[in-house]
């Protein structure tokens, strides 16, 4: 029996601790109403106040934000397993995708996929993604690359979206990679793009962002800069890719547009750098540390760094089939413990509050406080320090 004098849904109890990344909010309990959290505390204190339906003992387990995924492409008909063989053999990416793999070979199954195939393929791997605790994700399509094509992914992953129960954010990638078909033409494909495929993907409002891969044998600075200028014009937030491979001026564009977000930035130059330290906190700094690990490269974000000058930044596992096939952001951790020499507590924000914000959606996700969404995990975890401590398995109850 209790004596609390309030109905409420849900009393979780029984945390090592709640993690809840507000200040002043802390506890190894909270109280649920409606979808939402209430109150986060102690046992005792909240049973004074609260009489819920149910309660959950989560036995000394670590409670935690449910992840966000800021930066995945989950529009993909088939996998590319074998580029993973050519790699071992010491091919590149962009000499795998000169060869007529990589994003083509990509955009050429997606094409060739029936769209209720192509939902159920995504369904599953939304279905992956919330088995490993990821509750909301940004989802891109950019296997396409044509109207018809990008127009099916954008559909898909709506479809896949409402099956799953995923919280998704959609991304126009229409400018992921020049098309096969416009090889000889690139400017024409980028007349495509802003004149017919942004207007189209706004009046049908499939995505509410829109994205750009500035690098070399993809979209060079000037082609980046009209199509982004069309697509803020239009509305869209923009995220970008940029400094993966070289170094092209991407994010002081990023900045300068104050887009939502920047992301690879394994080339980045001190002048980028300096770009995003000076940008008033507009522009994330998107990490993929596992990205590197899987295309084994030996250069990694200068996170550091990043950190140091203040610039906000979320941990992302760029899920897709050709250079990071995890949709585990517990690894994505993993890699950011390793790889980036951040800490537990710092990777923790990166996939759940700094991953929200990114999305400006920090003000529901990404926190457990009283008025936030009560999307919670329970990691089989005894403190924050494990988080990322371990790999090759999920810590997910």
């Amino acid at each position: 029996m209790t004596d609390g004098s309030t109905p409420c849904d849900l009393l979780v109890f029984g945390a090592s601790c709640v993690v809840t990344h507000a200040d002043g909010v802390a506890g190894t309990a909270l109280v649920i109403k409606d979808g939402k959290v209430l109150a986060v505390g102690e046992p005792a204190d909240l049973r004074r106040d609260w009489t819920p339906a149910e309660e959950c003992d989560v036995a000394g387990k670590l409670v935690v934000p449910g992840f966000v995924d800021a930066h995945t492409h989950p529009v993909f008909a088939t996998g590319r397993a074998e580029e993973f063989d050519w790699r071992a053999e010491g091919l590149e990416y962009l000499e795998i995708a000169r060869r007529g793999g990589g994003i083509h070979s990509s955009v050429r199954a997606v094409r060739d996929c029936a769209e209720d195939a192509l939902t159920e393929k995504v369904a599953g791997h939304f279905s992956r993604m919330q088995a490993l605790g990821t509750v909301a994700c940004e989802a891109k399509s950019g296997y396409g690359l044509s109207l018809d094509a990008e127009m099916k992914s954008l559909r898909v992953i709506q479809k896949a979206a409402e099956q799953t129960g995923m919280e998704v954010f959609p991304t126009f990638l229409g400018a992921h990679m020049i098309p096969e078909d416009f090889k000889t033409k690139p400017d024409a494909y980028v007349d495509l793009l802003c004149e017919e495929m942004l207007p189209a993907v706004k009046e049908a409002g499939l995505a509410l962002a829109a994205d750009v891969f500035i690098e070399e044998g993809a979209f060079n600075l000037q082609q980046a800069r009209r199509y982004l200028v069309a697509a803020k014009d239009l509305g869209f937030a923009l995220r970008i890719h940029a400094d993966q491979f070289n170094e092209l001026g991407g994010v002081s564009l990023a900045v300068e547009l104050e887009a939502q977000s920047v992301d690879h930035l394994e080339s980045l130059s001190d002048k980028g750098l300096e770009a995003l330290a000076m940008g008033g906190g507009h522009t994330f700094a998107g990490l993929l540390p596992a990205v590197p690990h899987f295309l084994r490269q030996s250069m990694d974000a200068p996170a550091r760094k990043l950190l140091d000058a203040g610039v906000p930044y979320f941990i992302a596992t760029d899920f897709n089939p050709g250079s990071c096939y995890t949709a585990s952001l517990s690894e994505a951790a993993h890699f950011g413990r390793v790889r980036l020499r951040l800490t537990a507590e710092e990777v923790l924000w990166g996939v759940t509050a700094g991953a929200a914000d990114s999305l400006q959606v920090g003000n529901r996700l990404g926190r457990l406080a009283p008025g936030y969404d009560a999307k919670w995990l329970a990691l089989d975890l005894p403190d924050v320090h494990h988080f990322g401590y371990g790999f090759g398995e999920s810590p997910v109850d």
